[in-house]
């Protein structure tokens, strides 16, 4: 700008100086390509008015805008637990901040999916949670082929149960061998240590696993397993069982009898098993009292105590002992929410204090052994969660703990017994058909398993 107005200046002077000299044509060409030379400079100085509009259409006149970047969300917190003893559904979804109402509504969907006998220690589950510490998905790994998932599908909004199944394959496969240290340790050489707790239970009432098992004792099995594609799941339901030892064979065969129930049997149709006649009602921490005379813990007073306190979580599922048919359900004085199953023989079984019941549990339902009646609570008189279990034989209050421990055997009706040596024939076949698939042959690799 400064060269332009010096510019300007010098022009004047010298119009001063050669006035009378320049002809008025000359005067009017220099003073027109004076104008143009001023113009064209200007117009390289002076910035683009808001009358101009770029190729993204914003303007000079355009106000100024901020871009501000959205926050991203944050990622949410997913952790993994194993479920531990005394643990059960109820009381996870609890301690992960869901109220009795959504556990409630929970629960009643896992019915249809789920099997609470699944649920036991050891096993795997995951939560997700946003970072605020609310609930987005629960999901248990009940095997390597099923997971059952609890998910919130919108913020705040109810929770719904699905079941995600693998397809697998059931094969009936073949084991055999003879023990050179232990049986543990042949049967994990053949990837199929599993089978362990299996055959001690069928054959323990006759063979004595820490002393009579030897190098040399030879053993056979069939048994199911679980296969994704070439990849090994777990094994399942053990079908025959053998050992020979010092020169004699034991043998079990899995039978379900007309009326559907299963067990293990001889080839005579005697029972090789040690049938509880009463089962434990649920996963408990310690007995909190025992049965007999006692001081009772809110009235101080001494009196004779029918049953054991067992003490659990609340929410823990009770279970029936035994087969049987409910022919109470409801409250009841101080026993809070109480259930009575009669049961075959003259027995009867009791379960005080529930928080709440099962909701096939009505009276005159039968229901079988192991079966969710209920769940612990600290209904009635009581202190604190837990249950009030008893059994009455005949009338007379016996104690539980012993009950537990009794044990009774069944045959095969003869009507059944062609029945059973057919399949007993079927399984015998099976063992010594080459075609068998044999266990521990190879893997998704074609190896050995180990």
């Amino acid at each position: 700008m400064e060269k332009l107005q010096a510019f300007v200046r010098h022009f004047a002077r010298l119009a001063a100086q050669y006035k009378e000299k320049i002809s008025p044509s000359l005067w009017l060409s220099l003073l027109t390509g004076s104008a143009v030379l001023i113009f064209f400079s200007l117009s390289l100085l002076i910035p683009y008015s808001g009358h101009y509009s770029d190729e993204l259409g914003v303007t000079s006149d355009s106000q100024t805008v901020t871009i501000e970047e959205t926050p991203q969300e944050k990622a949410p917190v997913i952790t993994k637990g194993t479920v531990r003893n005394g643990q059960s559904v109820y009381s996870i979804l609890q301690s992960e901040g869901l109220s009795p109402q959504q556990i409630h509504q929970i629960t009643g969907q896992l019915k249809g999916a789920f099997s609470i006998r699944s649920f036991r220690p050891g096993k795997i589950y995951e939560t997700e949670k946003t970072r605020d510490g609310s609930l987005i998905r629960f999901s248990y790994f009940q095997d390597r082929a099923t997971t059952i998932t609890v998910q919130r599908d919108i913020e705040e909004g109810p929770f719904s149960v699905n079941k995600d199944i693998r397809d697998y394959e059931t094969r009936t496969v073949s084991l055999e061998g003879t023990v050179e240290h232990s049986l543990a340790r042949s049967l994990q050489a053949k990837g199929r240590r599993g089978l362990l707790p299996g055959m001690q239970k069928l054959l323990g009432t006759r063979v004595d696993f820490r002393r009579d098992i030897s190098p040399g004792t030879q053993y056979q099995a069939l048994f199911e397993e679980k296969w994704l594609g070439d990849d090994f799941i777990s094994t399942g339901t053990i079908l025959a069982a053998k050992i020979t030892l010092s020169g004699r064979t034991y043998r079990a065969y899995r039978y379900t009898d007309a009326k559907g129930i299963e067990g293990y049997y001889d080839e005579k149709g005697r029972s090789v098993e040690r049938i509880s006649r009463f089962a434990k009602p649920c996963n408990y921490r310690r007995v909190s009292s025992r049965f007999g005379y006692r001081t009772h813990p809110i009235f101080r007073t001494r009196h004779f105590h029918g049953g054991v306190d067992l003490a659990a979580p609340s929410g823990t599922p009770v279970k029936a002992t035994a087969n049987g048919r409910v022919i109470f359900k409801g409250r009841k004085g101080g026993a809070g929410n109480m259930v009575t199953i009669a049961h075959a023989g003259g027995d009867h079984s009791q379960y005080l204090h529930l928080s709440r019941f099962a909701v096939a549990t009505r009276q005159g339902a039968r229901v079988k052994q192991g079966q969710v009646i209920g769940f612990v609570g600290s209904t009635g008189n009581s202190t604190g969660p837990h249950l009030d279990f008893r059994i009455i034989h005949r009338g007379k209050h016996i104690n539980p703990l012993t009950a537990l421990g009794t044990t009774s055997s069944r045959t095969i009706a003869r009507k059944e017994m062609v029945n059973f040596h057919a399949e007993v024939s079927l399984m015998k076949a099976k063992l010594d058909d080459k075609n068998t698939f044999v266990a521990g042959s190879e893997n998704q690799n074609g190896g050995t398993l180990l």
